[in-house]
């Protein structure tokens, strides 16, 4: 049977109108311009200018969630990021945003190398990654076996490629980046996930987290 949910998934709005207030700081604090790829209706972007004053430049895919994002954002450009990061002037940015988006993208590389010339000297790339072996994904996929491709979390209909933290830094390092902080965040509370990280040294810690956050430099031109 056709899942209708796929067919009402572009009149989600809250899925591109987060404002992920749990990235704020890995923005950098002398951040005078960046550039959001992946903006939705600009909330994320909109809370950068709100901490840092800085100027906010978006990419999206959609054209009517970008249309949102136009009154928020000093720019906001329509369609593909890897048409348009081309485009975009070189070492321009003092930060370039993907939360929640080279997941999308079936070549992730590919796409944050397009990313390095926009970056001023010292500026960095900062991300958000959904991490596959999440607590509630890991049981679902373990226990109940299965995959139910949803609108959006870890089985999101949309997403080409799958991380963990061990794979998250051999995709920057692919693309010619260091990896500067990789931290989890936003947890699993489970009591059963605390009781087996205690029963087994913490064998499963990597379980806890929804996501990781990713600041990385470039280390080439």
């Amino acid at each position: 049977m056709c899942d209708t949910a796929l067919l009402q998934f572009e009149d989600i709005t809250s899925y591109y109108n987060s404002p992920r207030k749990e990235m704020l700081p890995y923005v950098p604090t002398g951040a005078s311009r960046i550039l959001d790829v992946g903006c939705g209706t600009g909330m994320f972007a909109l809370a950068c200018r709100e901490a840092t004053g800085c100027e906010c430049w978006g990419v999206e895919l959609v054209p009517k969630v970008a249309e949102q994002a136009r009154p928020r954002l000093e720019q906001v450009f329509a369609g593909d990021a890897n048409h348009i990061l081309p485009t975009l002037p070189n070492e321009h940015f003092d930060m370039i945003s993907f939360t929640d988006v080279l997941e999308h993208i079936a070549w992730p590389e590919e796409t944050l190398r397009l990313a390095k010339p926009l970056l001023r000297p010292g500026g960095v790339v900062v991300a958000s990654l959904p991490n596959i072996v999440y607590w509630d994904a890991i049981r679902t996929m373990a226990f109940k076996n299965d995959f139910p491709y949803s609108d959006s979390g870890i089985f999101d209909r949309t997403h080409l490629r799958f991380f963990t933290r061990k794979s998250i830094p051999r995709l920057f390092d692919c693309a010619g980046y260091a990896v500067l902080t990789l931290d989890g965040i936003n947890p699993s509370h489970s009591p059963k996930l605390r009781l087996l990280n205690l029963l087994t040294f913490n064998r499963f810690a990597d379980f806890r987290w929804l996501q990781y956050a990713v600041v990385a430099r470039p280390t080439s031109t």
